[in-house]
């Protein structure tokens, strides 16, 4: 098809006005991988040009109300641990509660009252699978902000501090699945795997299969590719690479740490973020010390006898965090 008629045909699909065998179409053209990045432009133009949500304050508070009388959520719960939840309601219920807490409250508290905060513990991964079907395994010391009545419209959006795995639904009506992750970064998917990283230190995403749109900041976006690696630090300076070697990035699901000629100071810096314990290095020739391998730790007290044996450093448990220094001589 011509791309003039694929737009036109997309615009009639995104204000709903296809018929069954239109739909057919463009579910048989989505299947071709390579049309995925046409769709998101056409998606993209057509959601700019057509703003979805106009408040209705009075119909918002009534309904937002009614809500707060007594209606509450369904949880997504972990897999493997108990009954999977769902986190559906109705539509317009979500979009009312929405209107009206952003109006009377702010963001903020938006935020807190409509999103349900999937969490593991420090030292800990654990899996949820989301109300549409898409799995999500959470690394150590990390969260995921979901809808707390369900995904609404054409997009499910999600937000993540920390590291994850997704393994994202294609739904049946092509629903893009984003996940935000602070700092104007943003990933955008209709049904594939990858990894994404969301701490202090930088981004980082690394995709298994499929392919996303990456939005940063300034407006910038970047296609991936399966099998590519995206990292920006925290001066938003970012490099995409196609590592031969993915088990740096993927290590953490069993538990294991895998160390690359690694400086010690990265080192520290993941047992923070794995365990939430605070390590410092006062000596900065021993932070630029250097270790590899790959070591399995379900504690920080694991990693950090494997580091004092092998770096023969000492480990001093201070009032509120844990020092390494290199012993001194007799």
């Amino acid at each position: 098809m011509k791309e003039s008629v694929i737009r036109a045909l997309l615009f009639d699909f995104f204000e709903g006005k296809t018929t069954s065998i239109q739909r057919k179409m463009i579910e048989e053209w989505l299947a071709e991988p390579q049309n995925e990045e046409l769709y998101y432009r056409y998606l993209d133009q057509w959601e700019s040009e057509h703003p979805q949500f106009a408040p209705d304050a009075d119909h918002a508070l009534a309904h937002f109300q009614t809500m707060l009388s007594g209606i509450g959520d369904e949880p997504v719960q972990p897999i493997g641990r108990e009954p999977v939840g769902r986190v559906s309601r109705n539509t317009w219920l979500w979009t009312a509660a929405a209107a009206m807490i952003t109006i009377v409250f702010g963001v903020a508290f938006q935020k807190q009252v409509l999103y349900k905060s999937l969490e593991s513990a420090p030292g800990r991964t654990v899996s949820y699978r989301l109300s549409e079907g898409t799995e999500v395994l959470l690394n150590a010391n990390s969260s995921l902000l979901v809808p707390r009545f369900g995904f609404s419209g054409s997009t499910r959006e999600v937000i993540l501090d920390g590291e994850a795995e997704f393994k994202v639904t294609h739904t049946a009506g092509h629903d893009r699945f984003v996940v935000k992750m602070g700092d104007h970064y943003q990933i955008e998917v209709l049904g594939t795997e990858f990894v994404a990283f969301s701490r202090a230190r930088g981004k980082r995403v690394f995709l298994k299969n499929g392919k996303v749109k990456l939005q940063l900041p300034q407006g910038k976006q970047v296609y991936m590719k399966p099998g590519s690696l995206f990292v920006s630090g925290r001066d938003g300076a970012f490099k995409m690479t196609a590592p031969a070697d993915p088990r740096p990035y993927t290590a953490w699901k069993e538990q294991t740490f895998y160390f690359d000629n690694t400086l010690l100071s990265d080192v520290a810096a993941q047992i923070e973020e794995q365990f939430d314990v605070r390590v410092r290095i006062p000596d900065t020739l021993l932070a630029q010390r250097r270790i590899g391998g790959i070591y399995k730790a379900t504690q920080a007290d694991d990693l950090l006898l494997i580091l004092s044996d092998l770096m023969e450093i000492e480990i001093t448990q201070k009032e509120d965090h844990i020092e390494l220094t290199i012993p001194k001589l007799p």
